[in-house]
Order: structure tokens, then C-alpha cells, then sequence
């Protein structure tokens, strides 16, 4: 990427890590800040723009001019590992998913921010250890860090207050579980609770039972079903548990 690059900015920013890419030499003389702009690419979505408005504090602070990248998520990953793997010079800055790092960092497209964490007092201790595993660590497991968790990906779910507080639905649920119907605090719950819902008529409307997060394209297809499906026990590697003919097989 960029040879210009000298010191990757205390940007605080999908599963997602934050990486300076490795055309930059950390320990080079410093160009005048005044004369600096840097390029940060990533997928285009709500996050990004909020971004582009965080940058403003760091231009106001460092006077370091950002300009950003924006690729379509269905396109982002082609568009980014292309950019990457032909050496181009687009990106000062990419976040990227957190499964690129182990190629970018054997590649040599990213450059090992430790030595930079150490001089900037950045303490990996103050993220999430699972997101620091995730998205900072190669190899996995070992204080090599080559980039910086930028989003983890959490999901938070909500319900119909007015379905549960229905009597009728209430009594039908208790006398079916032999428990009160209350929002699920177990996945066992959880799908409980769905099932009971699912293709009922409610105040006149067919509705669902659960929704998930999930998208058409890119991997979201995938991370709406797994997010549930791995508490669940569903492993990749488990044949006995996998993905088959479009249908799941029976999971735990």
C-alpha cells in the first residue's frame, strides 16, 4: 500500500479489525502532519458514515486530512483482497474482516503493530479478549497483534411485549410447557418460545415466530443462522451437524 505511511492514527472505529497496510515503515521520519491524508477503506454502510463524522476530531487534533473508501458489502471483499494481493496503493488503512488477517500477515500485505502499540500505550487488554483473538492475534493465541479490533459483532434481540402479555396466549403456552410465557433466557427457551409463535394468527396477521439478522448477500446469509445455530451445538467440522442439500440435519 501507501510507502508514505509513517505511524497508523488512533483511529477508534464487521466482525471487522483495523490494519495498517505493510508498504508503511514504522520507524521513518515523520512527513509534516499539515501534509498528511490518509485513506481508509471499508464497506459502505450506516458504521462508515458514522466514521467519516468521527474523523473530523482526528483531522481538528492531528491536522491529518482523511478521505475513505466505501465499497459495497456484496463487492467489498473481492474489491479489498484485490486491492491487497496486486499491491495497490488506494488504502492507507482497510478494515477488514477478521478472517483476512491470517493471509495478510503471511502475505506481508499488513505490517505487525506491536512495537506501535508499546510506543502509542495501546494495551490490547482493553478490548474484549475474544475480539482481541478474533481480530488482532496471528497466529491465533499469541501476542503477535496485526491489527486492532475495530467492531465486534454482538447481536441483541427484542420482542412483542403485547404478544406475551395476551391471556389467551399465555394460558395455551402454560398449559403446552408447564411454565409461564416469558421472554427466552435459554436458547432452549428460546426455541420454545419461536415454535409457539411461529405461523400463528395474531390480532388478524400470520406472523413469524423469530427473525434474524441476515442479508441476501455477502456472508450475512450465513452469520444470520449461525449466530443461533452454534449455541445450539452446530459445528462446521461436524459432519453430523453440518449444512447438507439446503436442509439442516438434526443439531443438539
Amino acid at each position: 500500500m501507501k510507502n508514505r505511511i509513517n505511524r497508523l492514527p488512533k483511529l477508534a472505529s464487521s466482525a471487522a479489525a483495523l490494519a495498517l497496510a505493510t508498504a508503511a515503515f514504522l520507524g521513518s521520519s515523520l512527513v509534516q502532519a499539515q501534509e498528511k491524508t490518509l485513506t481508509l477503506c471499508w464497506a459502505a454502510w450506516d458504521p462508515a458514515n458514522a466514521l467519516v463524522e468521527l474523523s473530523k476530531d482526528f483531522t481538528a487534533q492531528s491536522k491529518v486530512k482523511m478521505k475513505f473508501e466505501f465499497v459495497p458489502w456484496p463487492n467489498f471483499a473481492d474489491r479489498m483482497l484485490n486491492e491487497l494481493n496486486s499491491k495497490g496503493k488506494l488504502c492507507d488503512l482497510i478494515i477488514g474482516d477478521s478472517q483476512w488477517i491470517g493471509g495478510a500477515a503471511e502475505s506481508g500485505h499488513y505490517v505487525k503493530l506491536n512495537e506501535f502499540f508499546a510506543k502509542e500505550g495501546i494495551k490490547m487488554t482493553d478490548f474484549a479478549p475474544a475480539t482481541v483473538t478474533g481480530y488482532a492475534e496471528w497466529p491465533k493465541g499469541t501476542p503477535n497483534y496485526w491489527a486492532l479490533p475495530a467492531m465486534a459483532d454482538a447481536l441483541g434481540w427484542t420482542y412483542r411485549k403485547d404478544w406475551f402479555a395476551k391471556p389467551e396466549l399465555q394460558a395455551e403456552f402454560k398449559k403446552k410447557h408447564n411454565r409461564d410465557l416469558t421472554p427466552p433466557k435459554t436458547w432452549a427457551e428460546f426455541r420454545q418460545v419461536s415454535e409457539f409463535f411461529q405461523g400463528r394468527q395474531i390480532d388478524g396477521k400470520k406472523v413469524y415466530g423469530t427473525y434474524l439478522f441476515t442479508e441476501r448477500g455477502s456472508e450475512g446469509i450465513t452469520m444470520g443462522v449461525t449466530n443461533v445455530l452454534i449455541p445450539m451445538g452446530f459445528k462446521y467440522q461436524d459432519p453430523k451437524k453440518a449444512l447438507c442439500d439446503g436442509r439442516f440435519r438434526q443439531f443438539a
